[in-house]
């Protein structure tokens, strides 16, 4: 027998193995505890390696299934973003004003010690504003934040991130500046000297953090831009960002090989696969969405991370064949992409005629028709008749260019909160809508992902009404009707399997699936 498969502990022959790293085997569940404080540190699926190009990012130490957990980590700080709506600084749940009696104005209630906006006296003393506002007391800083109707983003919380690292243990502070900032590209940018009077003046003349020069401070605001992740959960209807010292690894790519959701009160992010990763390859996850077009991610990716991405997507003019950020040519109806996706003043050219449109003319067209989508009220019959729009015979937009797949998926969005009021020609729509943005997940954003997962729940709700509707009317038998319905029931179990790691969906899918195999039975 190998060392290899030998206990870690007793060194007897082992039948079991760790299910992260794979790498060390146990006799027993009692030896794998045991073993766990010296095993704890290296346990891990990757590991972080550096090049000039990438900098530091993650491999695969071993091959990974779709589905397994690549990592969980609890944030080294989290706050506020750079300006957002009053929140709570403990729970951080968006403020709602509150009035005694509605004779009395609503108002905030606001910490005794900081004067800051909080949800309630709880969280006076949350572990999470506790130095912060220790620190605000003792300098006799008084926050202004104040109830409005309608409530307006506050630039005042702008300070409140990178307060919370420069007020890290000293070891912690550290690897918060250990990690790539791009301060050098960011330097004099608008935003960053808007930072210099803003979260530099606050810090010296109002909290008296002189011991933090400007540099570092900007530093600290920059490792936040550079690596934060957003951090949205309905709940309370909270927007805020975390750092994750080992997630900040993963490198960026439009198509990821992974999915991340935040768990718990503490906001653990945990990042699982969503294919199968191979042994060596990189582990990547996306600063983007994948319902953009070529040019809207790599010029978010450039403003907000300071890299121009140059992955197989966006290199690609056709998107995998599948011509997302295309349009049609007004000439011959063929497609018109981008000679050269990687430089932003590149002409469009038809792939049939050679028909050539200047880049400027191409984003100022998007521009155009973005503006319209956004200014779209978002109900059925409006965003019905954008597609009708749009889909006509002499329209410069097909159907899978990027436009209109976000007017199809925000109407499938309708359509699933509305199935029981929807027609038979809307339901009829609706299956259709899901099935061909499930066919362009399958090359945008393959795998156990958000996306294929929600479509994938909406389409098994749309298939039993359909399947209901024509058993009521004596359409099909009840034998039908079950073979049908077990057909939706695969669906919902891969559904299931995407969507089960998502926070808030765990109960009312399980409780879908029983209502299904009820209905089978």
């Amino acid at each position: 027998m190998s060392a290899a498969s030998m206990c870690a502990v007793c060194r007897k022959p082992a039948g079991q193995r760790c299910s992260v790293c794979k790498a060390v085997n146990y006799c027993s569940k009692e030896h794998q505890k045991q073993h766990w404080k010296l095993h704890k540190s290296e346990c891990s699926c990757f590991q972080v390696v550096s090049s000039e190009k990438l900098g530091r990012y993650m491999v695969a130490t071993r091959n990974i299934a779709a589905g397994e957990v690549v990592l969980k980590e609890t944030p080294l700080v989290y706050g506020p973003k750079i300006s957002c709506y009053p929140q709570c600084l403990g729970c951080h749940r968006q403020l709602k004003g509150t009035s005694p009696d509605e004779e009395t104005p609503k108002s905030f209630y606001h910490c005794k010690k900081c004067d800051w906006p909080l949800c309630a006296p709880r969280c006076e003393n949350s572990l999470t504003h506790k130095k912060e506002c220790e620190l605000m007391a003792k300098q006799k800083h008084k926050s202004v934040i104040v109830y409005q109707e309608p409530p307006q983003k506050e630039a005042a919380y702008c300070t409140i991130l990178p307060l919370r690292c420069l007020l890290l243990e000293p070891q912690k502070l550290n690897e918060v500046l250990s990690l790539s900032s791009n301060l050098d590209k960011r330097i004099n940018t608008p935003l960053y000297k808007v930072f210099r009077v803003n979260i530099v003046g606050f810090l010296h003349k109002a909290l008296g953090l002189k011991q933090f020069d400007e540099e570092t401070i900007l530093k600290v605001a920059a490792v936040l831009d550079t690596n934060a992740f957003e951090i949205r959960r309905k709940m309370g209807n909270i927007k805020i960002r975390g750092l994750y010292c080992k997630a900040a690894m993963m490198s960026h790519n439009c198509l990821p090989n992974t999915k991340h959701v935040f768990v718990g009160d503490d906001y653990s992010i945990v990042v699982m696969a969503t294919t199968d990763i191979k042994k060596g390859e990189v582990i990547s996850a996306t600063y983007t969405q994948s319902l953009w077009s070529t040019q809207e991610r790599r010029q978010h990716l450039l403003s907000s991370k300071c890299f121009e991405c140059d992955c197989l997507r966006c290199a690609d003019p056709t998107e995998f064949g599948t011509h997302f950020s295309c349009i049609l040519c007004s000439k011959c109806r063929g497609y018109v992409s981008c000679q050269k996706p990687l430089h932003q003043m590149s002409d469009w050219k038809c792939q049939k005629c050679s028909h050539v449109i200047k880049s400027r003319q191409m984003t100022f067209g998007n521009d155009t028709i973005k503006r319209e989508i956004e200014n779209t009220e978002k109900t059925i019959p409006t965003l019905e008749l954008l597609l009708n729009k749009y889909l006509k015979e002499d329209s410069v937009l097909h159907p899978t260019n990027f436009h209109i797949v976000q007017a199809k998926y925000a109407l499938i969005q309708l359509y699933g909160s509305k199935l029981s009021e929807l027609s038979e020609s809307q339901l009829e729509h609706a299956e259709t809508l899901c099935n061909e943005l499930l066919e362009l997940a399958d090359k945008l954003d393959p795998g156990l992902t958000r996306f294929r997962g929600s479509l994938l729940y909406d389409l098994q709700a749309i298939k039993v009404i359909k399947v209901k509707a024509e058993f009521e009317k004596d359409f099909i038998t009840k034998e039908k009707a079950q073979e049908l319905l077990a057909e939706v029931t695969s669906i919902l179990e891969e559904a299931t399997t995407i969507l089960k790691s998502e926070p808030d969906m765990g109960y009312s899918l399980q409780a879908r699936l029983k209502e299904l195999n009820d209905l089978c039975t």
